[in-house]
């Protein structure tokens, strides 16, 4: 009878962890890409969200769009769904076609972005209460970077970390003095599909990743660290 019902716990955790997994990459940037209409991600040329814990609540997905006189269209995502589409933003006042990103060159992933956050809070003793993220090149050739910014509990700034979106190197931590060492210098990436009406295959979680993705969940996440933060790196 003891086995059984151990047996049966460890199925209920685990099966929590997923369900937690999940739901974080539901919210996830490249989650609210995919939902935008059919054509619209290869015309992405910011994405930006605000207060997230580590997920925001909204995505705002601007791209640019010729036939309007300011060449900007936003789409906000929340819940999985888009939910406002409009020709005006309050992140940009117009667009150009040398602003377009496109979707494929973004390959690093929110949920890794706000595990880096927590790696370079514990790392500089600090403690992190939201985050706000950006995503922008400057420049034609430039090369299209994710930025996050790293608040406190009263809203005051803690540190700013860039984040190449297609290789997931780290440009600079300015606010963390405290660095990561060799094994945090380079993000995983996940491949984003190249036609957007494509579905994108995902990777089946570890047990390690879908803890750490678990205390993500939680409101405090950002004041534990598990060692398993390790494997969303690169480094050796």
């Amino acid at each position: 009878m003891r086995p059984l019902i151990f047996a049966l716990l460890l199925a209920f955790f685990a099966g929590a962890g997923l369900c937690s997994a999940a739901s974080d990459t539901e919210g996830s940037a490249l989650n609210a890409i995919k939902q935008l209409p059919r054509g619209e991600a290869k015309k992405i040329a910011r994405i930006e969200a605000r207060d997230g814990t580590p997920t925001p609540e909204r995505w705002h997905i601007l791209v640019n769009d010729p036939k309007d006189e300011n060449g900007l269209h936003e789409y906000v995502v929340s819940g999985g769904e888009v939910v406002a589409s409009r020709n005006l933003s309050q992140f940009a006042e117009s667009l150009k076609p040398t602003d377009v990103i496109g979707s494929s060159n973004v390959r690093v992933d929110s949920d890794k972005l706000s595990t880096l956050a927590q790696q370079f809070a514990q790392a500089n003793n600090v403690t992190i209460a939201k985050l706000n993220y950006t995503l922008s090149k400057e420049g034609v050739d430039a090369a299209p970077l994710w930025t996050v910014t790293c608040l406190d509990e009263s809203g005051k700034q803690l540190g700013q970390i860039v984040v190449s979106a297609g290789k997931g190197v780290v440009v600079s931590h300015e606010g963390f003095t405290a660095d990561l060492g060799a094994n945090g210098e380079k993000l995983d990436t996940e491949s984003t599909a190249e036609n957007e009406g494509q579905p994108h295959h995902k990777h089946k979680p570890s047990t390690h990743n879908s803890t750490t993705q678990s205390d993500q969940s939680n409101k405090n996440f950002f004041g534990k660290v598990g060692n398993s933060i390790s494997k969303f790196f690169t480094g050796h």
